[in-house]
């Protein structure tokens, strides 16, 4: 049995309800690369993979199955591809695609939770929206130099709320690109309250990334940290286990210091 090292940490029902899961992951590079593949060796039975993006050399060093091989093919056709390696049982289908307007309802059908690796504002909040009105529960990942997760569901407030984002109320089809990047940078804002990140990136860099004069870094420890962190609550919220919350964690991987989201340091910050 392909599953079988998981039992006695899970019992064969726990497993078998695992199978009968469907998560959708919308954004399969770094993070949900490596969120899609932890989820599919744990046993989930169906997995929904959305991504338009093809791989590149530059991305080798962090996203899972990118190489020299697989340089021009869409990340999602490799993908099946390796997963029914893993699984040939594995319900699986592919979008090649970017999340819109047009595909969220077809991309949610069916879906018990949400699995966002994308890091396009606009994107990300027509999915994590329209989710949210299904009560579908989304698990994310802050833009941070440090691992992190979080959890919206039904009952707890969206990111845009929690944080004040400048998008809030703002009917999907009005989102302009400026408003979009206004909101990222209150969102890094966030993210960089947390721990010493300018002893890891300078603050000019930052500002280079988020005015797009430079693409962002990323590398593998904290992708594929932040993407096992996305798919352990995806099996917390499965099997009816305690999760993380909207806040989130951020974990930091030079010190192995694990801290809450915390919104009132960061309001006192930029006060």
């Amino acid at each position: 049995m392909i599953f079988s090292r998981n039992l006695g940490l899970i019992s064969e029902e726990e497993q078998a309800t695992l199978q009968g899961k469907t998560i959708l992951v919308a954004g399969v590079g770094g993070m949900g690369g490596v969120a899609a593949e932890v989820l599919v060796r744990m046993g989930i039975g169906h997995i929904v993979l959305c991504d338009f993006d093809i791989y590149e050399e530059v991305n080798s060093n962090r996203q899972i199955h990118c190489h020299r091989e697989n340089y021009g093919k869409f990340k999602v056709d490799v993908l099946k591809n390796e997963f029914l390696k893993i699984n040939p049982n594995l319900k699986i289908e592919i979008y090649r695609e970017e999340v819109s307007l047009l595909n969220v309802e077809q991309l949610l059908n069916g879906v018990d939770v949400v699995v966002n690796g994308m890091d396009k504002m606009k994107a990300s909040l027509i999915l994590e929206r329209t989710a949210r009105q299904k009560k579908i529960t989304i698990v994310d990942a802050w833009l941070t130099p440090y691992a992190s997760v979080f959890v919206m569901d039904s009952t707890s407030p969206h990111w845009e709320e929690f944080l004040d984002l400048p998008t809030k109320n703002i009917p999907l089809e009005n989102l302009t690109d400026e408003i979009c990047q206004l909101a990222v940078k209150k969102e890094v804002q966030f993210t960089l309250s947390h721990f010493q990140p300018f002893s890891i990136i300078k603050k000019e860099f930052v500002d280079d990334i988020l005015n797009e004069k430079r693409p962002r870094p990323s590398m593998a420890p904290v992708v594929w940290l932040s993407g096992v962190l996305m798919a352990n609550e995806v099996f917390k919220i499965a099997l009816g286990l305690p999760h993380v919350g909207h806040r989130g964690i951020f974990y930091n991987q030079y010190d192995h210091q694990l801290i809450d989201g915390n919104i009132s340091v960061f309001k006192k910050k930029i006060a």
